[in-house]
């Protein structure tokens, strides 16, 4: 089971319905892009680094649901509308939360297309070369080094 997405899950769906009262589809939203925000910025290429297997991702998905579940039963919301004319089940906001929320999903969405294709090629770049070619030995030298330090 992945604990730190489960806790991410679990505290931004908590804070959002339980504690401000953002519409459960608007939750849902919120809370499933910084899940992914978290995958993406955390294991990069999911298909290859993502250290968990299809048993592991199934049961925090399951935990993951289960929970969302059981705070959307809770709420003091009765019943649950879905969606409704506003952000929060308040009637009344003195904040824009719809300019708000355009531009953090705005925002959230050219973080990861920047991240999705810019990350590889900004991790290479920190270790110092940014291209596989750049590893291999010098015309001059006949064999590889090897071990820590060699460069």
């Amino acid at each position: 089971m992945d604990v730190p997405l489960y806790a991410i899950a679990l505290a931004v769906f908590a804070v959002l319905y339980l504690a401000i009262g953002v519409f459960l589809a608007y939750t849902l939203v919120f809370t499933l892009i910084i899940m992914f925000a978290y995958l993406a910025i955390r294991h990069g290429d999911l298909s290859e680094n993502y250290p968990h297997g299809v048993g592991d991702t199934m049961i925090t998905v399951t935990f993951i649901g289960i929970t969302w579940a059981i705070f959307t039963f809770l709420a003091p919301k009765s019943p649950v509308p879905f969606i409704g004319a506003g952000l929060t089940y308040t009637n009344g906001a003195s904040i824009p939360f719809d300019a708000i929320i355009t531009i953090a999903v705005v925002v959230a969405l050219v973080f990861l297309v920047i991240g999705s294709f810019v990350a590889r090629e900004l991790r290479g770049a920190g270790r110092g070369g940014g291209t596989p070619s750049s590893t291999a030995n010098a015309p001059g030298d006949s064999k590889q080094k090897q071990g820590v330090g060699a460069g």
